[in-house]
C-alpha cells in the first residue's frame, strides 16, 4: 500500500515516515511540507493512501483534497489536524475523506485506520461517485453565497475563505463549471433582483440598486441597459 504524507511540521512528517515504513507492505511514497509539491507528485503518480494536515501555508489541506477529487475518486485520504472544527471535519466529509483524526494522534489509531483502509482497498471496488460530484460543490456552494448576500458587498476572497479555498482556484472551478467568472454570475443575478424589485412600484428606481448591493446609479444604470437594452426607468415603464 502506497501511502503519501503532507504536513508542514517535520517532525510529525519524519514520526509519520518512521512510524509506516516499519510495516510489511506499505511504503511511505513521499513526505511533503506544502500541498504544491504533493501536487506536482501526485500530476504523474498515483497513491492508495494520503495523510494530510489542513492548516498550511498557500494551498490548505481541503483545498489540496478538493483538487485531487476532481481526477481521483479512489485515493483514500485521511487528514490529521490539531483544529476539532465542526466546518472542517464536515467539508471532509463532503470531500469524502476517509478519516478525520485530530493531533496529537495516537499512533494505535492511525494503525488500525490504516489496516481498515488496506483492507477496503483489498475488498470490492467501491462504486465511484458522480464526477461532477466534487466540483459542483464548490460551485454550487459559491452561487449560494451569492444569493444570500448580494445585497452586501462581495469579494472573491470573502466567498473563497468560506470554502476553504484559494480565491484563484474558486475562480478557476467557477469559470470551468459554469463558462462565467464569479464577478459575472453576481452581476447578473443583481440584476435579476433588480428586475423584480422594479416590479414593485413601491421601491423608487433609485433605491433599487442600493438594495442589490450595486451603490453607483449610473453604473447600475449602464450594466442593466446593456443586458436587457433599456434603462432601469424603461424597464418600469414598459
Amino acid at each position: 500500500m502506497k501511502i503519501l504524507i503532507i504536513d508542514d511540521e517535520p517532525k510529525i512528517r519524519n514520526g509519520l515516515s518512521n512510524l509506516l515504513t516499519r510495516r510489511e507492505g506499505w511504503e511511505v511514497a513521499g513526505a511533503y511540507e506544502n500541498a504544491a509539491d504533493a501536487l506536482k507528485y501526485l500530476a504523474v503518480n498515483q497513491v492508495d493512501v494520503m495523510i494530510t494536515d489542513i492548516k498550511m501555508p498557500e494551498i490548505s489541506g481541503l483545498e489540496l483534497i478538493a483538487r485531487i477529487r476532481e481526477r481521483d475518486k479512489k485515493t483514500a485520504i485521511i487528514i490529521l489536524s490539531g483544529y476539532s472544527n465542526f466546518q472542517f471535519a464536515q467539508r471532509a466529509i463532503e470531500l469524502g475523506v476517509s478519516r478525520y483524526l485530530t493531533k496529537p494522534t495516537n499512533p494505535r489509531e492511525l494503525i488500525c485506520v490504516l489496516e481498515e483502509t488496506e483492507k477496503k482497498l483489498g475488498g470490492k471496488q467501491e462504486k465511484e461517485e458522480d464526477s461532477g460530484k466534487i466540483p459542483n460543490l464548490f460551485v454550487q456552494k459559491a452561487a449560494d453565497y451569492i444569493k444570500l448576500n448580494y445585497s452586501e458587498k462581495i469579494s472573491i476572497k470573502e466567498i473563497a475563505d468560506q470554502l476553504y479555498l484559494s480565491p484563484n482556484y474558486l475562480s478557476e472551478l467557477f469559470k470551468k463549471h459554469t463558462g462565467k467568472t464569479i464577478s459575472e454570475y453576481l452581476t447578473e443575478y443583481r440584476l435579476e433582483k433588480a428586475c423584480q424589485l422594479l416590479d414593485h412600484a413601491e421601491y423608487r428606481v433609485g433605491d433599487v440598486s442600493g438594495m442589490v448591493g450595486i451603490h453607483d446609479g449610473r453604473y447600475f444604470s449602464n450594466m442593466f441597459k446593456k443586458k436587457y437594452g433599456m434603462t432601469p426607468t424603461e424597464y418600469r415603464n414598459r
